[in-house]
């Protein structure tokens, strides 16, 4: 690579690169279009390295974010006794309403959380389950839980670290199913747009049924497994993908995945339109693989032109893409 090594480019990678060793890389770019695809070699091993990195930072991260979600739980649960003890304490002084049509008034009381694309959001609900929402996704909830389950709606991607309640099963409502459980941790992708499903458990046990299907159809899923929409029916993956939650960490999967399904999650990772404008669809033929969201749409088309044969332009103004 002439006088242009790995050492130098990645610096440039990791914003670490003087300006004139950056004006450098830019000339060199210029010189010769093989050296764009170099380039993107050398960037390519850049990530799969950092990923490997980010992934023990992950893990170590997940370990103290659990102990200090039990923490938080606690201290949440010791206000929420005590605002509980005052309303109704109120209620019972005034004589003015009763603490259980309050209860149901506040169960019914729906409340909506929204993500624009390009964005993720984590939250907590009152019962300790932790939400981590994607780009482009709606998540609604009552103020309290009713006392026979804990029920939510939702419409696009959310990874569910459910709190255990043998008593009171959590139940995600979509536009195609329900997903009941009683302690888990599962991911749920409702594109009702689309007529796409599916649901990933990465521990413990669900049971989804199916909302299209007359007859609601279901099915038990235990660890690692997967259930897709097809037609109006559901059917299960005997290995789940858990690639695809590396949404979570800021990547998109593009192993096992249709060209027209990825360009759905392009658009809201990236708060972009795609309009696909050819007769048919190209194959990406991945098993694995992931991109990471922060680099960019532009430097995720390239990667994927390396293994699908396509073109695309983009327009500025409408942040439309268009690919041939």
């Amino acid at each position: 690579m002439n006088d242009i090594d790995d050492e130098l480019l990645y610096r440039y990678f990791s914003d670490e690169a003087a300006p004139e060793e950056v004006a450098k890389i830019e000339r060199w770019l210029r010189e010769d279009a093989g050296h764009q695809r170099e380039f993107d070699a050398a960037h390519l091993i850049f990530n799969a390295m950092t990923l490997q990195q980010e992934r023990l930072r992950a893990e170590a991260d997940r370990r103290m974010s659990r102990l200090l979600l039990r923490r938080r739980i606690v201290r949440t649960c010791i206000r929420a006794a005590a605002a509980v003890a005052l309303i109704v304490g109120a209620g019972y002084a005034g004589g003015l309403v009763g603490k259980e049509s309050l209860y149901r008034d506040m169960a019914v009381r729906m409340q909506a959380v929204e993500v624009p694309a390009g964005q993720r959001m984590s939250m907590t609900l009152a019962d300790g389950t932790s939400v981590c929402l994607n780009g482009g996704s709606r998540i609604e909830y009552p103020l309290v839980f009713a006392k026979d389950r804990r029920r939510v709606r939702l419409t696009g991607e959310a990874l569910f670290e459910v709190t255990h309640d043998a008593r009171h099963p959590f139940v995600v409502e979509t536009f195609a199913s329900e997903v009941e459980v009683l302690g888990t941790t599962f991911d749920v992708y409702a594109d009702d747009e689309r007529g796409r499903f599916t649901t990933t458990l990465v521990e413990g046990k669900v049971r989804v049924t199916n909302l299209l299907d007359g007859d609601r159809e279901q099915v038990v899923l235990h660890s690692s497994e997967s259930v897709s929409l097809v037609g109006n029916r559901l059917v299960r993956g005997t290995r789940a993908d858990l690639d695809a939650l590396c949404w979570t960490e800021g990547f998109i999967s593009i192993g096992r995945v249709g060209f027209d399904e990825l360009m759905a999650r392009f658009e809201n990772a990236y708060s972009v339109t795609i309009v696909l404008d050819r007769p048919t669809l190209p194959s990406i033929g991945f098993a694995s693989g992931k991109i990471r969201i922060s680099e960019g749409i532009d430097f995720a088309l390239k990667m994927l032109q390396q293994a699908c044969d396509f073109t695309y332009t983009k327009d500025t103004e409408t942040n439309t893409i268009t690919i041939r």
